[in-house]
């Protein structure tokens, strides 16, 4: 097994692009909410106007704080006790910054270190001292993760391997100290942008790394004739049980299950999904959650304008709705229901019994991801 790498390149790249991006922010002046309410999330957007920006908000009282991006944002990790945020650049962006959303310092922006870029995913660590990322070592077409110091501006500490190629999503255990990694399977290159160069040979995987070392702990590969089935984003449900949400890279005709289950030291589980709504999914999954209490699952398919739901403890596809260009999801403060977002500008909650419009006149359109704070 791979032990972590450590070679201090610190701020190489950030001392690069330091004065490059915007570093203004605005905080809502009249609100507490932060301190009270728990309905905040954080996003990536874009204004009418192609402005991009990440915000942290809420659904009653609308920005708490916001910050100017160069670029589209994607997903986003939550500081597990300070009041701040990481977003980080799409692939295959280079750029991440710490949003504080109590107003308590300004932005803290860092890079992707030399022959790196960010795959717009991350989590902290249980006490919150490093953050984790994946990464692209695009040179030598293999995944890794990236480590910086939560304490100390983000500066980077290291990196061990994913164990496989595009590694894109990840989440932590709930003991604190192991890593779930989806490796999508898929090899790119920032000259090609998001060209898949190894459609013949991929090797999508499920990998669980000890955060404190980086030894692998346990690597599941989907079968043979699902090597194009790239898994790409997942979450930690009730009992530790990863769902993750696939992208189809093979021929348009098949129609493979694309949300699968999966508990440590078990073999991989799809669920069934009726043909009507395996085509309705365009093959694609952009997002998936579970709701409160870790049973309820949500999967968003912006290609098909369809976002899934799947009982966790029956094990059972309950069914879907139609949202236009729907890929944000986060979980809410109550069970069984979720937040949606959608690149039409759409703020919904619900679940795949009713859906309620809660736009309020928002003048955003929505990137991929977003998360529930408090």
């Amino acid at each position: 097994m791979r032990k972590m790498e450590i070679n201090r390149r610190s701020f190489i790249a950030g001392l690069f692009g330091a004065f490059a991006f915007p570093s203004n922010i605005s905080w809502a002046n009249e609100s507490d909410c932060f301190l009270s309410c728990n309905d905040l999330y954080v996003s990536a957007r874009k204004s009418r106007d192609g402005l991009y920006s990440a915000s942290v908000f809420s659904l009653s009282q609308g920005d708490i704080a916001n910050v100017a991006l160069p670029a589209r944002g994607h997903d986003s990790a939550v500081h597990p006790f300070k009041k701040e945020v990481i977003i980080f650049a799409r692939r295959p962006g280079t750029f991440a910054v710490a949003l504080a959303y109590d107003g308590g310092h300004q932005p803290q922006w860092f890079y992707a270190t030399p022959n790196r870029h960010f795959y717009g995913h991350g989590v902290f660590s249980g006490d919150g001292t490093l953050l984790y990322s994946t990464e692209n070592d695009f040179e030598n077409g293999i995944g890794k993760i990236g480590i910086r110091d939560a304490t100390n501006a983000y500066q980077y500490l290291g990196e061990f391997s994913s164990y496989g190629v595009g590694p894109h999503d990840m989440a932590l255990l709930s003991d604190g100290k192991t890593l779930v990694v989806a490796n999508g399977g898929t090899q790119t290159h920032p000259e090609t942008g998001r060209q898949v160069l190894n459609l013949t040979t991929m090797e999508p995987s499920l990998c669980y790394i000890n955060a404190l070392n980086g030894d692998l702990l346990e690597r599941h590969v989907l079968k043979k004739e699902l090597h194009q089935l790239s898994i790409r984003h997942l979450t930690v449900a009730k009992d530790d049980t990863v769902v993750f949400g696939c992208q189809y890279k093979g021929p348009k005709i098949d129609l493979p299950t694309l949300v699968g289950f999966h508990r440590r030291s078990t073999n991989l589980t799809f669920i069934d999904t009726p043909k009507h709504s395996l085509q309705a999914m365009k093959s694609y999954v952009g997002s998936v959650t579970s709701d409160q209490s870790g049973t309820l699952i949500a999967a968003s398919c912006p290609k098909g304008d369809v976002v899934t739901f799947w009982d966790l403890s029956a094990k059972i596809y309950l069914g879907s709705k139609k949202i236009q260009d729907c890929c944000g999801l986060a979980r809410t403060a109550k069970n069984a229901k979720f937040l949606i977002t959608s690149g039409s500008g759409k703020v919904l909650e619900g679940n795949e019994n009713s859906i309620t419009d809660r736009t309020n006149g928002s003048h955003y359109l929505w990137d991929n991801h977003a998360v529930h704070i408090g």
